[in-house]
């Protein structure tokens, strides 16, 4: 079940974050640190309502966020689309959850949530060295419009028509 993330949750989601930095640095990707995400930047998600989790029997096995929030170098892009889009942010499964088709089941909410909101499309960025994510999204039909440069090194920006 997908559900818009509580106060009670924060906890079970920082400990599901902090699993998927150590599996993500077992792997070599460089991508999170503990600047980012962090407990702040979690709590003001939730705080904001925009962050939602996947659960299976009240565990916590995904989390991402959704707004219309995006980096200024995101203008630079040639987006297949204008506004109105919405941006997934933070989209992480748990490390025993991978591979079960959640991040898919976590984007096609996201599709879902795009279409009710009646948003033109959905945008969002992926660290280029994680090729897992970057295989999904592309598997998922979203278009690569270009690289951004952030503090981690290059990410890769995606977009798809709604």
């Amino acid at each position: 079940m997908i559900k818009l993330v509580d106060n009670t949750d924060l906890s079970q989601v920082l400990e599901v974050l902090e699993e998927v930095k150590k599996h993500m640095l077992s792997q070599d990707i460089d991508q999170w640190d503990e600047a980012y995400p962090n407990k702040n930047i979690i709590t003001n998600d939730i705080t904001k309502q925009q962050a939602y989790v996947y659960t299976d029997k009240e565990e916590i096995l995904a989390y991402m966020v959704l707004n219309e929030e995006y980096d200024i170098e995101y203008n630079d892009l040639n987006w297949s689309t204008s506004t109105p889009f919405t941006v997934i942010h933070r989209l992480f499964v748990k490390p025993a959850a991978q591979g079960k088709g959640i991040s898919s089941r976590m984007i096609q909410y996201a599709e879902e949530y795009a279409k009710t909101n009646k948003y033109a499309s959905i945008r969002f960025d992926a660290y280029s060295l994680n090729d897992t994510a970057n295989t999904v999204y592309l598997k998922k039909g979203y278009r690569l419009v270009g690289q951004v440069q952030f503090r981690k090194g290059v990410f890769n920006c995606y977009d798809n028509a709604i």
